[in-house]
């Protein structure tokens, strides 16, 4: 569950909740960068996340962090865990 946006230079958009955790409790949630695109195929979409966990990665923050694109024209969520990718 979403519980609030993030804080400029977290390198994300906002904070998520695991479930049963306290959402005011910000030291456990996860940090989570979103974006879309609206034309181009998955090596467009591809590429634009490994540019978000990349914005992710350079944050001021410890907390940990996944990135998400979502691409309208192909029907695709793409998502990973900022240590996921190269």
């Amino acid at each position: 569950m979403a519980v609030r946006r993030a804080e400029t230079l977290t390198g994300a958009d906002y904070y998520v909740a695991p479930l049963g955790s306290d959402p005011e409790d910000l030291e456990n949630c996860i940090r989570m960068e979103i974006s879309g695109v609206s034309a181009g195929n998955k090596a467009v979409i591809e590429e634009r996340l490994r540019k978000k966990v990349k914005q992710a990665e350079k944050s001021q923050s410890n907390l940990p962090a996944i990135a998400s694109v979502i691409g309208f024209k192909e029907l695709l969520i793409a998502m990973a865990k900022v240590s996921d990718l190269p």
